[in-house]
């Protein structure tokens, strides 16, 4: 086991991974260790707060003003490549919590719910819009865990200077993991001298931690396997695909969840931690756009699609949205694995989009040869 010196309870962040790791279910890694010794000092910081009658033991914290809290215990900002278990740390950390005292949330899903809050503010003529959006967005936990800080939009990065200014200054303790170290973050954007100001509240409000780099295992067994299965009349691939699933998600529990992408709802039948899983039909038979999948696969390490038809001329639409999901994924340099009724050369028969599809099949070939996944592009 990674020694720690580092105290810990049954509870505790350091304790849960302690156990996973005699367990068997964890490999013990020094980079994760050491982001856990950090995971766990914030814990015990927020935890060891003296509490108020009647309250919780988080309580004491946050009945304390508002503008005190962020001063008093800084928030933390752990970065590293993909593979690097930033997911599973952060939901180890949160499982640590008391219920109604954090929110869990993919930075995406919050950016969403940031620019409806600010305009609702808006509508309602209030006096500072992003103060009001803070109150609002806040009302739902002061601890917030961010999975995959990640600013590409001009939109978003137009706003999150003054409006994580007040949700600190309303008590907001952070925490976020990202592929990129904060200065990285909307590189080479529009208008990025703007940005600016946002990076400097991260590097001097919170800890800044890389998960150094280790045995990247994903990407390991990546290189083992096939990205590309067809079915047969005797085999439909569950059983290797369920099996792929299983061990590039270190056979962590999975289950439906609905993402919200530019405002539509798309259930993915599998998720856990930075992998989904789920059929063809629910990502390329709905009407989604390319900057749809991109949002996805910036939401994701990988993809596990199943189910893949012929597409012919009948299935343009569903052959033009499996083009942008592809070309997604390689711009953002995630891992797919597919099962497809045909090999990828065969899998389009129309005349519609038969030159753009060939760079479709070109692109999934480059995937499969550098196995995509260890790093983001």
């Amino acid at each position: 086991m990674v020694a720690i010196s580092q105290s810990s309870d049954a509870s505790s962040p350091l304790s849960r991974y302690q156990q996973f790791v005699a367990q068997g279910r964890l490999k013990a890694d020094e980079g994760q260790a050491q982001a856990v010794t950090l995971l766990n000092t914030l814990f015990q910081e927020l935890a060891n707060t003296k509490t108020q009658p009647g309250k919780g033991r988080w309580q004491k914290l946050f009945g304390r003003a508002s503008s005190d809290v962020s001063a008093t215990i800084s928030g933390l900002y752990l970065y590293g490549g993909v593979g690097r278990g930033k997911t599973m740390l952060m939901d180890m950390f949160a499982s640590c919590l008391e219920t109604g005292s954090y929110q869990r949330l993919h930075f995406h899903d919050f950016m969403v719910m940031a620019h409806n809050a600010v305009q609702a503010a808006r509508n309602a003529d209030a006096a500072d819009p992003f103060t009001h959006a803070a109150e609002q967005l806040i009302k739902a936990g002061h601890i917030i865990c961010f999975d995959e800080m990640e600013v590409r939009d001009i939109a978003d990065a137009m706003i999150v200077q003054r409006l994580f200014a007040a949700l600190w200054n309303k008590g907001m303790v952070l925490i976020a993991t990202s592929n990129r170290a904060p200065d990285q973050l909307y590189l080479n954007g529009l208008h990025r001298d703007r940005f600016l100001p946002f990076i400097e509240q991260i590097n001097s409000r919170l800890t800044i931690h890389e998960i150094a780099r280790g045995p990247d295992w994903r990407q390991q067994y990546l290189a083992e396997i096939s990205n590309w299965h067809v079915k047969t009349l005797d085999d439909d691939c569950t059983v290797s695909l369920d099996a792929i699933f299983a061990r590039l998600t270190d056979n962590e529990p999975a289950g439906p969840e609905t993402v919200t992408i530019a405002a539509r709802d798309v259930l993915l039948a599998k998720v856990a931690g930075d992998v989904a899983d789920t059929p063809f039909a629910a990502l390329c038979g709905v009407p989604l756009g390319a900057r749809d999948y991109l949002a996805l696969a910036d939401r994701l390490a990988g993809l596990v699609i199943r189910d893949i038809p012929v597409l012919g001329d009948a299935e343009q639409n569903e052959a033009r949205r499996f083009m942008w999901l592809i070309d997604a994924f390689y711009d953002r340099g995630r891992f797919l694995i597919a099962s497809a009724e045909k090999p990828v050369e065969s899998l389009y028969t129309g005349s519609q989009w038969a030159f753009e599809f060939d760079r479709t099949c070109s692109r999934l070939e480059e995937m499969a040869r550098a196995r995509f996944g260890s790093d983001t592009q």
